[in-house]
């Protein structure tokens, strides 16, 4: 059962900004990273908007994150000092906060453009792209395509999906399907390092030796789940009595504990050799309940 968890995290890919960097972030994927899109999708069936996901979120509730607190786009947004941009679908194109960031992510998306057709409605990759130049478009009608150019340039981008394991066995990292994030602002990010991060061996290990990483559990779930229905948490399901002692939040998501641990480890091995800002502390951890 362990290893079925493992089908999560395969891909997690940063675009390094420059020292110059004004703290802005677009973030792009699937449930990983989702902070309420697919709320604003009336047909889909892939959402998380009902207890108890985001009990442990600030305000204790559900926001439209697949977790029971923070993503890894929420934490690694605090370390750099910046709220986490709010979801692409909860903002109108002349809305001032696409001077900020923001996040596409969706859940039920994936690598390829059929991915998660039977969730009827979601925001695919290339959906979150096509979203993005708009988004750009738009910047550029606010402060000119100057200084639409440059905020994109010194933007920081994030990309979490998953895949499945076998299918990376026999293909290999999927990174043709990351690589065409970096054409996103079209050649104004060539000089830039663009590292790519595979979380699959971090959260392998995970599973395997939680004791390492101050856990307790990682062969079931927090939240105790039906997999024959989802796989999700429901408002009917019974939590364990310390969510901070478990890897995983319901049968796919990590729980925000383990999403700490997940950011801070993609974080330092991403910025540490990087003229990136200095980032703020780690959030402080979650109380047990």
């Amino acid at each position: 059962m362990a290893r079925d968890f493992a089908v999560l995290i395969t891909i997690i890919a940063m675009i390094i900004a420059p020292s110059s960097a004004s703290l802005v972030t677009f973030i792009f994927g699937d449930s990983l990273t989702e902070v309420g899109n697919n709320n604003y999708l009336q047909l889909s069936l892939a959402k998380s908007n009902f207890p108890y996901y985001g009990i442990d979120f600030k305000g204790g509730k559900a926001t439209g994150r697949f977790t029971n607190g923070r993503t890894i786009g929420d934490i690694i947004s605090a370390k750099l000092g910046i709220e986490p941009p709010p979801p692409y679908l909860s903002l109108s194109q002349n809305d001032d906060a696409i001077l900020k960031g923001v996040n596409y992510a969706s859940g039920g998306a994936g690598i390829l453009n059929d991915t998660g057709l039977y969730f009827i409605q979601r925001l695919s990759f290339d959906d979150q792209i096509m979203k993005f130049e708009k988004t750009k478009e738009s910047i550029k009608a606010k402060i000119g395509e100057e200084g639409a150019n440059k905020l994109c340039s010194e933007a920081v981008f994030f990309i979490g999906l998953e895949a499945l394991p076998t299918w990376c066995k026999k293909n290999g990292l999927p990174r043709a399907r990351a690589t065409r994030m970096h054409s996103i602002p079209k050649g104004e990010i060539k000089e830039r390092r663009m590292p790519k991060t595979n979380t699959y061996p971090v959260v392998l290990d995970l599973i395997e030796n939680p004791t390492a990483y101050g856990f307790k559990v990682s062969n079931t779930s927090c939240c105790k789940v039906d997999t024959q229905v989802g796989g999700l948490c429901l408002p009917n399901s019974k939590l364990c009595s310390n969510r901070s002692d478990y890897v995983f939040w319901d049968a796919f998501h990590p729980s925000d504990a383990a999403n700490v641990v997940l950011a801070n480890t993609f974080f330092d091995s991403l910025f540490s050799n990087s003229s990136s800002p200095s980032p703020s502390p780690s959030p402080s951890p979650l109380p047990s309940h």
